[in-house]
């Protein structure tokens, strides 16, 4: 760019700079974090009720029994290796 004068380049850089930094900041205050709506832990299940939940239902009835009351799939995962199901 040789016909761009010397402030005219740094301008140019300065509000490229300022679009990408602005374009950032928004994505990031658009896009909130995934909270649930209630602050309220999930009910704590023991081995024995999931064991008997997958008696009774299956265990596809039963995952989908767990996310419909607030476990995340990560949880589930979790209680199925501490319980060996």
């Amino acid at each position: 760019m040789p016909h761009i004068k010397r402030w005219e380049r740094g301008f140019l850089i300065l509000m490229v700079s300022a679009i990408f930094l602005l374009s950032v900041a928004l994505i990031l205050l658009m896009t909130r974090p995934a909270w649930p709506a209630t602050s309220a832990e999930p009910q704590a299940y023991s081995c024995e009720d999931v064991r008997r939940m997958i008696a009774e239902r299956g265990k596809v009835a039963a995952i989908a029994f767990a996310v419909e009351h607030g476990l995340s799939i990560r949880q589930i995962w979790q209680i199925r290796r501490t319980c060996k199901v």
